[in-house]
């Protein structure tokens, strides 16, 4: 039998990395496109968004499946800082 929770919880940490590995796709692409630094494509506001929804989603996605209370408040710990630091940063 299919496992949904399990299911549901990894597929948050996989699309996590799916758009964190878009967004550096996209500024690669853009920066042999306009002859920039990769750093500079990185800091534009959509590419800083879409890493940091990943990072949440990634970590939000490995909270979900940790055995263990102190890694779940590892984890979540860490997406809150990455939401800080797009808040913030």
């Amino acid at each position: 039998m299919i496992n949904w929770a399990s299911l549901a919880a990894n597929s948050l940490w996989i699309l996590g990395c799916s758009v964190a590995l878009a967004a550096l796709s996209y500024a690669s692409w853009a920066v042999s496109e306009r002859k920039q630094k990769l750093r500079q494509a990185l800091r534009s506001p959509g590419v800083w968004l879409a890493l940091h929804i990943g990072a949440v989603l990634i970590c939000a996605g490995l909270a979900a499946t940790s055995r263990f209370w102190y890694e779940i408040v590892l984890w979540i710990i860490l997406g809150i800082g990455f939401l800080a630091h797009w808040r913030w940063g």
